[in-house]
């Protein structure tokens, strides 16, 4: 893909107002239509958002489904799912959209980079904080990471700390995080962990509070746990048995990706609270 990506960034420019690169192309030839889309040579003719990271394309009068590489939105039930599909549909609509990719997920979707009038929606979706970057292995994975860390700075769309609302106040941190374990995979899940600390001055009980990674499908939540002022709690990916200062993931497979990864802590209404970054 490496050749095909290169080919169709016609631009990277600097953004005035976060100094950052933007992604653009050139806008498909022949396209026709109010909304036409290109994947190689096929057009569609029809676009509809599925949610915030996924499309669905009418192709040669089959549906093809898109899933936006190197992002991951909130789903449609959690905090800022609606909006990031209000977002995705925003920033589509009427749009001339191409697509580009050539491979698929293990659920038959077309992984790629959309572009709108020459705008990468992938990239756009992540500056304007309606998405978290992922370190899957893709092209752009540094550049998506940086605007991910901009977003998160300035409190951009679902990093404001009011975002959905009852919002906690509480100063909680992830003071570590070890997604490498020693030895292979699998063989030492608790060498696998990630630390959650209370840095303010009042303690905090997290029944309800979420850690999270990258990807959807790992995801640990708190019960009823009080920590105090300066203390903190190390959760381990694997088994064992749950104190104050030790909790288990009871995860069947890692949870942290050696190749990158980031954790998320997310309060009991689901802001995004804190984040920190594995980089190998």
């Amino acid at each position: 893909m490496r050749q095909t990506i290169a080919a169709i960034l016609t631009a990277s420019l600097a953004l005035a107002a976060c100094g950052l690169p933007s992604f653009n192309r050139a806008e498909p030839d022949g396209a026709v239509g109010s909304a036409p889309a290109r994947i190689g040579d096929q057009e569609a003719t029809d676009i509809r958002v599925l949610d915030g990271d996924s499309f669905e394309l009418e192709l040669a009068g089959q549906p093809v489904e898109v899933r936006l590489l190197g992002i991951n939105t909130p789903e449609r039930e959690e905090c800022f799912g609606p909006e990031a599909r209000i977002r995705a549909t925003d920033l589509t609509a009427g749009a001339r959209i191409s697509v580009t990719g050539d491979t698929y997920d293990q659920f038959g979707r077309l992984l790629g980079y959309l572009f709108a009038d020459g705008v990468l929606i992938n990239a756009e979706l992540v500056r304007s904080g309606h998405a978290l970057a992922q370190s899957n292995d893709h092209e752009l994975r540094g550049d998506f990471k940086e605007l991910e860390a901009r977003a998160a700075e300035t409190g951009a769309g679902m990093w404001n700390p009011q975002a959905c609302l009852p919002a906690a106040d509480a100063d909680v941190v992830i003071e570590d995080l070890e997604a490498d374990a020693p030895g292979p995979d699998g063989e030492n899940p608790n060498g696998e962990f990630v630390i959650i600390a209370n840095a303010g001055q009042s303690a905090v009980n997290l029944d309800g509070w979420t850690v999270r990674d990258e990807s959807s499908r790992h995801r640990y939540t708190f019960g009823e746990l009080l920590l105090s002022p300066g203390a903190s709690v190390t959760v381990f990916s694997g088994s064992g048995i749950d104190s104050d200062e030790e909790l288990y993931w009871n995860a069947t497979d890692p949870v942290w990706s050696n190749g990158g990864d980031t954790a998320y802590l997310l309060d009991p209404a689901g802001n995004y609270h804190a984040r920190r970054t594995y980089v190998p």
